[in-house]
């Protein structure tokens, strides 16, 4: 016998407001003693209402984002230390220009590290060399637009290194950037032009490994709730002289798997291969050229209740 009026039986997905709240437990005991999971998590739930896009990123990827924020001890949000940028369906933590400096300040191995942006009216020279200067003295009134930007630091045995950036490289760098059209670069782009000169003086100094892991984990994508990955204890540029171990390729089945995933979210052949490099962190020149195990990396960003997000 059926009814007519019969409830109907809902099976939602809950919105990742309501995923923060019943992930606390484990949210908890994924952060270090010194951050608070209640002030976390309402700090999330703040960061969804002023990101809306937010809401269409998967769930695993948001989580993964907020969690690398705070177990960096980086507060997402408005005061810059920390920001969680949509990316098609995904969510990229992006550390700010505020978050790098306070890591790197509170790391011990630095006296203090700032940046500036210089303008066209400014006062401003430097000299490289067997004695390195920089002199840069802000204009009164209007001072033009940015030409440059530069960081330096105070090491603790008194040296000063610095580097300088003009306008035009740290845009070649936001172009690179899959965050670079929107986010952060858009509503700030002063704090992220700083930041980007931070990182090239960071090759440079002496850090920690928090500082570290901040500027390795610029724009990466986790779906874990864990400890930190690990990351090199160095900025860009070491080489690393272990023996390569040939890893096992794709299957037919998984790369059929991507190209069904890549026909579902409408990238064209281009747009795949940055989305791999960009977000996924998968630098190849075709997709014969995947290993089993990066090609499992990309699918699972795809997958949550078994079907493509």
């Amino acid at each position: 016998m059926t009814t007519a009026n019969a409830p109907v039986v809902k099976n939602e997905k809950p919105t990742l407001a309501q995923l923060i709240q019943q992930m606390r437990p484990e949210i908890a005991r994924a952060l270090p003693n010194q951050m608070n999971p209640d002030r976390m998590a309402r700090i999330a739930t703040t960061v969804i209402r002023q990101t809306p896009a937010l809401a269409r990123c998967t769930p695993e990827s948001f989580l993964g984002a907020l969690l690398t924020a705070s177990q960096l001890g980086l507060e997402p949000g408005p005061i810059g230390e920390a920001y969680l940028v949509p990316y098609g369906q995904v969510c990229t933590f992006v550390p700010g220009y505020r978050g790098l400096i306070k890591l790197a300040r509170n790391s011990g191995q630095l006296r203090d590290i700032w940046a500036e942006v210089v303008f066209a009216n400014d006062t401003f020279r430097y000299s490289l060399g067997l004695h390195r200067d920089l002199v840069h003295e802000p204009a009164s009134g209007d001072r033009g637009k940015p030409v440059a930007v530069y960081a330096a630091a105070q090491l603790v045995d008194g040296g000063t290194p610095f580097v300088v950036m003009t306008v035009d490289e740290v845009e070649a760098i936001r172009a690179r950037s899959k965050a670079g059209k929107n986010g952060p670069w858009v509503t700030d782009w002063a704090a992220m032009a700083k930041k980007t000169v931070v990182k090239q003086l960071m090759k440079w100094l002496p850090l920690s490994a928090e500082v570290a892991a901040a500027a390795t984990l610029d724009g990466s994508v986790r779906t874990d709730i864990g400890a930190l990955p690990d990351v090199p204890t160095f900025i860009d540029g070491e080489l690393d002289d272990t023996p390569a171990i040939e890893a096992e390729p794709a299957s037919k089945e998984q790369l059929a798997q991507l190209e069904s995933i890549r026909q579902m979210e409408k990238y064209d052949a281009d747009e795949w291969m940055a989305f791999l490099r960009d977000t996924a962190g998968v630098a190849v020149d075709k997709l014969a050229d995947l290993t089993a195990a990066q090609a499992a990396q990309v699918i699972g960003m795809f997958q949550g209740d078994g079907q493509p997000a």
